[in-house]
């Protein structure tokens, strides 16, 4: 139902940008269309709602198992629950049991102390855990809370050269325990549950203070089906931030160097400043007074540069499929009334990785070479247009056609074509056909092709290679610094 809600809402956009300024003069044709819209966020939110249940569907366990697991520890703890009646998505739901079971077993392991040992602290002898849910705007808050020991005085000293609390405990392999016990001490802890916060879109925060204990928050989107964003352009391609983490939008008048590093300025605050990509081909040019979208989560801020705002909007977030699923810094994409897809950037993977992106001053030895030109080929709309997406993004000039025949008139209009990606089952002409097509015409003969499929049974490979095939990927298998790479070593120039 909420696919097929997403789509009307879709056609309903589409339908507006088609009418354009005709929807503006007719008051009539206008009023329609608010009406439309109207009941479409009606219906959006009904079936939102059946899509969502509380958190008190996953929570009716945990006290018990925590008083069971504080005893097995030689231990005495209390659980107590509040917000249990917060909605969440129902596969968010799913995604975060295990995650919260573990912080859960982390308070009991590393946090409430011996009751001989805090009735010395001046503490009750049974400790306190607290499990607190909330709705925040778009966002779903949930903490694990304890009284117990906190973290020492080196570990937030180390913290503070890690860059955070966070970041250190989630380190692979850290560990607090002095000892392997059933709960704790093997390393696997924070880190895992970071991973899984952040790739349903959300992120982590962990406070402590020595003696008084520690509070771990995990933030989370209330659905993963619908998103309100700010939309924005920057390279001539669409993109789009989830508004739960915009703090506000600035003009780029002046810019600061830290630590080699560009930085504004933003209420008495030095606040790092970066755009998206930095890869080859982006321009790092900016107009005078560029806007620039202050990304806030967590106590963490920086400002993301961008050539042109787009507008506000609610989206419906589409998976990248199997091809670009391990992309990182992604949550999704969401096609657009005018038809371009606009790739939801995850916040959390922009403000933890500041230092990777590129300064917007150009740098003095400039890249002169001309970027590659890739014809993408590929019956579905969505796997064409987000590969295209992905080639742009990494500075190759991109073309596209949804089958062989019409790939072989692209060829045949670009001389200075320099790759042929193409996928295989597809009508009129299929990619086997097409690349023994290539190797016939005497002319273009020479040129590369890298087969991108989902067929990976031997036959096929087999098949592939005897054609002249450059590269094939199998989808299901698909990595895509390895595709990069290969455009790279057979398109570059």
């Amino acid at each position: 139902m909420l696919d097929a809600v997403g789509e009307t809402v879709l056609y309903h956009r589409r339908l507006e940008h088609a009418l354009g300024a005709t929807a503006q003069e007719e008051h009539e044709v206008s009023e329609e269309l608010d009406l439309g819209e109207r009941l479409l966020a009606d219906l959006q939110d009904s079936v939102v709602q059946m899509r969502t249940l509380p958190l008190s569907m996953i929570t009716k366990p945990f006290p018990r198992a925590i008083r069971d697991l504080a005893a097995e520890e030689g231990k005495e703890a209390e659980l107590t629950i509040s917000g249990a009646e917060t909605q969440l998505d129902r596969t968010i739901l799913e995604g975060i049991s295990e995650t919260i079971v573990h912080l859960l077993r982390n308070a009991v392991a590393h946090g409430i102390e011996a009751p001989r040992e805090r009735e010395k602290a001046g503490k009750p002898r049974s400790g306190r855990i607290e499990l607190r849910a909330e709705q925040r705007g778009g966002m779903v808050a949930i903490e694990v809370v304890d009284d117990g020991r906190g973290v020492s005085e080196e570990l937030l000293a180390q913290a503070e050269q890690a860059g955070s609390l966070t970041d250190l405990l989630a380190e692979t392999g850290f560990s607090t325990a002095a000892q392997v016990t059933e709960v704790a001490g093997r390393g696997v802890g924070l880190d895992a549950v970071k991973r899984s916060v952040e790739g349903l879109g959300g992120g982590l925060e962990v406070r402590s203070e020595p003696g008084k204990g520690t509070e771990v928050t995990l933030l989370l989107p209330l659905t993963l089906a619908l998103m309100r964003v700010l939309l924005f352009e920057r390279g001539g391609q669409p993109f789009a931030l989830p508004m739960s983490s915009v703090g506000r939008v600035v003009a780029v008048a002046e810019t600061t160097s830290i630590g080699n590093r560009p930085s504004i300025e933003i209420d008495g605050q030095v606040v790092g400043l970066i755009h998206i990509g930095g890869l080859p081909g982006e321009s790092s040019e900016l107009a005078e007074r560029a806007p620039a979208i202050v990304v806030e989560s967590l106590g963490r801020r920086l400002a993301l540069v961008c050539d042109e705002l787009l507008g506000e909007e609610e989206v419906v977030i589409k998976s990248l499929g199997a091809v670009l699923a391990g992309v990182p810094g992604y949550l999704g994409a969401a096609i657009l009334g005018d038809g371009r897809i606009a790739l939801v950037l995850d916040p959390n993977h922009l403000l933890k990785a500041p230092r990777d992106a590129v300064a917007l001053e150009p740098n003095d030895e400039k890249d002169e070479r001309v970027p590659g030109r890739v014809l993408v080929v590929d019956d579905q709309f969505s796997a064409r247009e987000l590969q295209r997406s992905i080639l742009e993004v990494a500075g190759y000039q991109v073309e596209v056609a949804h089958d062989g025949r019409e790939a072989l008139r692209r060829i045949a209009e670009l001389p200075d074509l320099d790759l042929v990606l193409t996928d295989v089952q597809m009508p009129e002409m299929d990619g086997f056909e097409l690349l023994e097509a290539i190797r016939a015409d005497e002319q273009i003969a020479s040129l590369p092709v890298v087969i991108v499929t989902t067929l990976g049974d031997q036959q096929s490979r087999e098949r592939g290679a005897a054609a002249g095939a450059d590269g094939y990927i199998v989808k299901n298998e698909f990595d895509q610094q390895a595709l990069l790479d290969t455009i790279e070593r057979l398109a570059g120039r």
